[in-house]
């Protein structure tokens, strides 16, 4: 499920867009580049932009699926949320941006008595 679409900057290395749901975050969004300090660090930072500054909501990390297609694999947190929001922010079909894709994770068998 696309929960949000954005806009990649190559100068600066940012995408800037939209998150869209029942109950998440509606309003502009920014992936903005990290410094990352080792291998478990955030390639990018997930904040809100917004005229009183801006709020960090998560992290992104550069992953490459199996085929071959670089993504950022999202985490999301907020206090009001039971648990972080795991997403996936992929290239558009058409090229010109790039969407960020939700999907439930499968619950999991109960484990036999």
């Amino acid at each position: 499920m696309i929960i949000g679409n954005f806009t990649h900057h190559k100068a600066k290395d940012t995408y800037e867009g939209d998150i869209q749901t029942l109950t998440l975050l509606r309003g502009k969004v920014a992936f903005r580049p990290t410094e990352a300090k080792n291998d478990k660090s955030p390639d990018y930072r997930v904040v809100s932009v917004g005229a009183h500054g801006s709020v960090e909501l998560g992290a992104a990390w550069k992953r490459t699926s199996e085929a071959g297609r670089e993504f950022l694999s999202v985490s999301l947190d907020d206090p009001a949320l039971p648990h972080p929001v795991s997403a996936a922010l992929m290239p558009a079909e058409d090229g010109t941006g790039a969407i960020l894709i939700w999907s439930r994770q499968a619950k999991r068998a109960a484990p036999a008595a």
